[in-house]
């Protein structure tokens, strides 16, 4: 058996269990439901405030198919498709994570994606 950490394992999975993040929610659940959503979107703040969580929940409402495969872009994903259980299990391939951290985090992250032939 896996061992899991706690904060991935009672990280939030859809918008409405976001807590303290309310004005950040409603721009992003509007954004998707009136399909005008952002090319990129950037999070940045202190460690703790939901900036993955946050990133993880808006990747699945854009990736979502819907428990029958054929949906379409959702604020409420269904958390069950191949999608939304692939960006959970961090397996998406669509989704990544770069952090700046100042550690060299970043710099790794962007020679990595060199290696694959995408240019920032």
């Amino acid at each position: 058996m896996a061992v899991q950490s706690l904060y991935r394992r009672y990280r939030p999975r859809r918008f409405d269990e976001l807590r303290g993040q309310d004005h950040v929610v409603r721009a992003l659940r509007n954004a998707v439901v009136n399909h005008r959503e952002g090319q990129a979107y950037l999070f940045s703040g202190p460690r703790g405030t939901g900036k993955t969580s946050t990133a993880r929940i808006v990747a699945k409402a854009l990736n979502c198919q819907g428990t029958d495969g054929t949906g379409d872009i959702t604020a409420q994903p269904c958390g069950v498709c191949e999608a939304c259980v692939a960006i959970d299990a961090g397996r998406f391939v669509d989704v990544g994570d770069v952090y700046g951290d100042g550690l060299g985090g970043s710099k790794r992250t962007i020679t990595d994606l060199d290696d694959y032939g995408v240019s920032i």
